[in-house]
């Protein structure tokens, strides 16, 4: 038979030597009776229909030769023939499919969509819908963000009994429509998943997470519920106690809750909203008992200070709740933040007065007046109690915020009667007013105001004799109702005593000493210094020991993070011969400092004897302050320094601290806020590069802040060696993903400041701030260095062999050269430098002073 078959083709040849089309094609045609796929035959038939210019004929034949073709996997081969002679002529299904999954092989995914969808269409109009449902398959995994794709597959995967397959459709449609923000819709899509795949649990948890989201927590808890008793993973035990909870089923979510952070532990959030609900539904019992267990947890982290700001905000919800308010109370009376828990017991002693708890409200007030014996507020309460409580007791309370029952209007017959001046009073006065002077003298009038407004209620007599006080409310530029503003005076004499400020040296209430002008000037210095930094890193390395030296501290520390949390930066100084804290100990002296009472000024003064670990840190005496997220009013650091010494601390450092740390804290936060702003304009969420439409902008930017600044600047492109020649021969596709892969490589590198841009195709742009040129040509060297590793470990993927080169220039501030003509300098630097790198042959890295060099 194979003998046969050459003599037809030799036959076949001689026809064609003798222009003889006809005998030739007998001759094939006789191969194919005796070989029906043979590839030279159906090669020649259709060559010589070609030149008949009978295409019809010549499809049939190049189509064979097509199928048989694809059977050895000669997939260019076929590929071309199909594009040459068979795409425009209708094909069979089969066939069209084929084609398709050429194309997806090499990576054609647009014109493989195109062919995937026509096999599919001529598939179902023939009824072939298995056939026709691979093709939807194919199609919907090339798109996978078009959910029309997913849909339509899984509708025919459902009606072909697919269910597995139609599940996973309709969850990838839902989950595309959920990011849309289509609630309904996805919600749908996930029905029919679930309807498709009912035994399925992850797809019961996705449909479930949804409804709970739409608010359908009833039909969430009935469709999770038939997976409950089977072994539950973290995400199934939470969404399942979530959706029990918005149903109402309180009890049971709070078992499956339970279980679920006890075997997985996590941040507890949704047991806090189980609380909430309790205190909604008035189950306030078992809302404390909540409340107690998940306090179990933080007190073993301890991060208590994060439990008590989640359970000031249930207390904030529910300001009637007894006993959320009284668990309240026992909260903060035990972590010594005496400020915050008398503002909780003010509200208890509301809550408990309300429920006529007249004994319960008596006790809080004890407390209260322990606390701060002068707030005015205690006198509000106190007024409020009268004729309810027992006159022994309001008597003895009166006598302990040193006043008098007549001046309460608690039955006395003489109203008009003055308070005794008893050394608790005087003492009381006095502590008052040298407060009110040190908030003067920093100029923090919202506070000094307060002290005189606290002065107004308690002592009202005092404002028309004591001339301390008259000339503290003329610095105010305040006088209490009823009061006659006395004429405008000449300066006042220097106060001695207690009206001396605590600093040290003389000086009037409200006048600048010496040493506060110096803390003014430096705090001004830093303040400036804090934002030439270029990392929040370097931003609190500067400020401790810029504050460090001032101070003339052993050691001072800094922390940015969440109270309780471990920091997510620190920075530590210390003075020559003191060693580095370990970072255990830091951690144990930042929660010391937290613990601890703040003073009239809001520092927090800690001494060894009461805090071993300062003894541990080689300090004898410590003072801290907390730093405050402007946004949130939460605490987000703390900075703090220590004497090796005894020290008496000073509201002019407390002061200083809190100014210098405040700045330091809102450094950061622009840092972070402007790193952010970058990784919103990145060009793909694959390499994290920005954009090539913000290059100019942002080189603009970084041009002006380091002129402005007197800082320096360097821009450096790379750029894969040849990369328009090897996208005609390799496609852009390949280079592309060769550029990705260099990107990963290099990244890392660079510093959180710099700004990494996609230039083109085949090279990256990084702007580098704060950067000379010889440290630029370091960093661009290791870069270079790096994609030439990652290029000799690349796969098959990659776009063949290849070298990187780059240009790098430093920013020339001339003086008659303005922000435009320094980057417009700078780019045709940069270009001319890697124009210069491609004379020499690539590979290398070239810095040109000029764009003519």
């Amino acid at each position: 038979m194979a003998g046969e078959v050459e003599k037809h083709l030799e036959r076949a040849k001689r026809s064609l030597e003798k222009n003889r089309p006809a005998e030739a094609i007998s001759a094939y045609q006789s191969v194919l009776e005796l070989s029906s796929g043979h590839a030279e035959a159906l090669q020649g038939l259709g060559d010589l229909y070609i030149r008949q210019n009978d295409a019809g004929k010549a499809a049939v034949y190049y189509g064979m030769l097509f199928d048989r073709l694809i059977e050895p996997r000669e997939e260019t081969k076929a590929a071309a023939l199909y594009s040459r002679f068979l795409r425009l002529a209708e094909q069979p299904p089969e066939r069209e499919a084929r084609y398709a999954m050429l194309l997806q092989r090499q990576s054609k995914t647009g014109e493989a969509l195109e062919h995937y969808s026509v096999a599919a269409e001529h598939f179902l109009a023939t009824n072939k819908e298995d056939e026709a449902l691979k093709c939807l398959e194919q199609v919907a995994e090339l798109d996978p963000e078009k959910p029309e794709r997913h849909i339509t597959m899984a509708q025919l995967a459902e009606k072909r009994g697919r269910g597995a397959l139609a599940a996973r459709g309709y969850v990838r449609a839902g989950q595309l429509a959920l990011a849309a923000g289509e609630m309904v819709k996805a919600v749908g899509l996930l029905a029919g998943a679930n309807r498709a795949a009912p035994e399925d649990r992850d797809v019961a948890l996705i449909y479930g997470q949804a409804l709970v989201i739409t608010g359908d927590a009833a039909r969430a808890a009935a469709i999770l519920e038939p997976f409950a008793d089977a072994k539950p993973t973290a995400g199934f035990q939470k969404c399942f106690g979530e959706a029990l909870m918005r149903a109402g089923q309180l009890d049971r979510a709070h078992d499956a809750l339970t279980a679920y952070y006890k075997k997985f532990n996590g941040d507890h959030s949704l047991l806090f909203d189980l609380v909430d609900q309790y205190a909604s539904a008035g189950l306030d019992a078992e809302a404390v008992k909540v409340l107690m267990e998940v306090r179990e947890y933080y007190r073993d982290s301890s991060n208590v200070n994060t439990f008590a700001m989640r359970l000031d905000k249930i207390a904030e919800a529910h300001p009637k709740s007894v006993g959320i308010i009284e668990f309240w109370s026992m909260l903060y009376s035990g972590m010594n933040r005496e400020a915050r828990y008398f503002e909780v017991l003010v509200r208890l002693f509301d809550v408990y007065l309300e429920n006529e708890n007249v004994q319960g409200a008596c006790d809080v007030l004890d407390r209260m007046v322990d606390i701060d014996p002068y707030d005015w507020r205690n006198q509000q309460r106190m007024e409020m109690l009268r004729d309810r409580a027992d006159g022994e007791y309001l008597a003895r309370i009166a006598s302990r915020l040193g006043v008098t029952l007549s001046q309460q209007g608690m039955g006395a017959t003489n109203l008009g009667e003055e308070p005794a001046a008893g050394d608790g009073q005087g003492t009381a006065l006095d502590d008052l007013l040298v407060q009110a002077e040190i908030f003067l003298q920093y100029a923090l009038q919202p506070k000094a105001l307060e002290r005189l407004q606290k002065i107004a209620e308690l002592f009202p007599g005092e404002f028309e004799s004591n001339e301390r006080l008259q000339n503290l409310c003329e610095l105010a530029n305040w006088w209490p109702p009823g009061v006659t503003r006395r004429a405008a005076a000449p300066v006042a004499e220097p106060m001695a005593g207690p009206a001396a400020p605590a600093g040290g040296g003389a000086g009037h209430a409200g006048v600048y000493t010496a040493e506060t002008m110096r803390d003014l000037a430096r705090i001004s210095e830093i303040g400036q210094n804090i934002y030439r930094q270029p990392t929040p890193r370097a931003m609190l390395t500067f400020t401790v020991s810029e504050v460090g030296k001032h101070l003339q501290a052993s050691r001072c520390l800094s922390v940015v993070g969440a109270p309780g949390q471990p920091p997510q930066l620190a920075a530590e100084y210390c003075a020559p011969g003191v060693k580095a804290a370990s970072a255990a100990q830091v951690m144990r002296l930042v929660a010391q400092m937290e613990r601890a009472a703040p003073d009239a000024m809001g520092g927090l003064p800690v001494e060894a004897a009461a805090a071993p670990v300062l003894r541990e840190a080689g300090l004898a005496t410590a003072l801290g302050v907390v730093l405050m997220d402007k946004e949130s009013q939460a605490p987000a650091g703390m900075i703090l320094v220590g004497h090796k010494e005894g020290h008496k601390w000073k509201p002019n450092e407390t002061y200083f601290l809190q100014a210098v740390g405040d700045q330091m804290l809102l450094g950061v936060s622009h840092t972070r806020l402007r790193s952010l702003v970058q990784n919103l304009n990145v060009a793909d969420e694959k390499t994290g590069l920005l954009a090539r439409s913000v290059y100019s902008d942002r080189l603009l930017g970084e041009t002006q802040r380091a002129k402005m600044q007197g800082g320096a600047l360097s821009l450096a492109i790379l750029q894969i060696d040849r990369g328009p020649e090897l996208m005609r021969q390799q496609g852009e596709a390949l280079v592309e993903k060769s550029l990705e892969q260099i990107s990963r490589a290099v990244l890392p590198l660079a510093r959180p400041s710099d700004l990494a841009v996609k230039y083109t195709a085949w090279s990256l742009a990084f702007i580098l701030p704060e950067t000379t040129l010889a440290g630029a040509l370091g960093l661009v060297e290791k870069m270079r260095k790096a994609a030439g590793e990652r290029n000799s470990n690349a796969g098959s993927d990659a776009a063949g062999p290849m070298t990187v080169s780059a240009g790098v220039v430093e920013a020339i501030a001339r003086v008659d050269y303005d922000t435009e003509d320094i980057v417009t300098d700078l780019m045709n630097r940069v270009e001319s430098s890697l124009e210069e790198a491609g004379k020499r042959g690539g590979d290398s890295v070239v810095s040109l002073t000029s764009a003519k060099s």
